[in-house]
């Protein structure tokens, strides 16, 4: 018995029966999928800023989050304020010096006695040499103390020469000397009237004017540091 062509055609044009798709996740599934994927795809961390450990007690106590300067910036200041003591230090010895070579010479100036039997300071080479040298360093303290003011105050010296770290140098050394040489040629001197004379009144003002230019010679000593220090270092602008 034949089939018909309607019923053949009708079998084998059935469709084919396919899988089924798998199920959609739930919605916590997705969310947390979604989670995971923007926390391995998320956006860059915000750059971490270096600070850098502050002192309370440099801070004043109310630093909290203030960050210390860098070593650079605080070797900076440190020079500026050491340069700024050591320039006021060396005005200070200035006039240290000016003071005390003034005392010096006008006391051993005034050293006269009066009588028959007076006596002054310029019949003695050392007496008078000590005079000399008191005068002298006097000129010289009191221009370096002006020229020194004026640097603190305009910040240019009188006399620009890159030879001047040498002059100041050599020049403090040389009064250094001959202050200490003069006060002690003095002291030497009133030491030999005393032994023979006795103490008196012109032995005292002698004494006292060396004494003043031993001083003076401490004093230069100190600005001789000072200048040996401009002269190794090339700061003196």
């Amino acid at each position: 018995m034949e089939s018909s062509p309607l019923r053949s055609t009708h079998q084998f044009s059935s469709p084919i029966p396919l899988p089924l798709p798998p199920p959609l996740p739930a919605p916590e599934h997705v969310m947390s999928s979604v989670v995971v994927v923007s926390r391995s795809i998320g956006a860059a961390p915000a750059p971490v800023v270096a600070m850098s450990k502050v002192d309370p007690e440099e801070d004043g106590g109310g630093g909290e989050g203030r960050a210390a300067p860098s070593r650079t910036v605080s070797a900076i200041l440190w020079r500026q304020r050491r340069e700024a003591m050591v320039k006021r230090a060396a005005l200070g010895f200035r006039v240290c010096e000016i003071v005390l070579c003034l005392i010096s010479f006008s006391t051993m100036a005034a050293d006269k006695t009066r009588g028959w039997a007076g006596d002054s300071f310029d019949r003695y080479k050392e007496y008078k040499f000590c005079l000399s040298v008191a005068v002298i360093a006097f000129v010289y303290a009191g221009f370096q103390g002006y020229d020194m003011a004026v640097h603190l105050v305009t910040g240019k010296h009188i006399i620009q020469h890159h030879h001047r770290y040498y002059f100041d140098f050599a020049m403090d050394q040389i009064f250094t000397y001959l202050l200490l040489s003069s006060s002690t040629a003095s002291a030497t001197r009133s030491n030999i009237w005393v032994s023979n004379w006795g103490k008196d009144k012109f032995t005292e003002m002698a004494n006292a004017s060396a004494a003043m230019s031993f001083l003076a010679f401490a004093a230069f000593a100190v600005s001789s540091l000072i200048s040996g220090y401009y002269l190794c270092t090339h700061s003196y602008n």
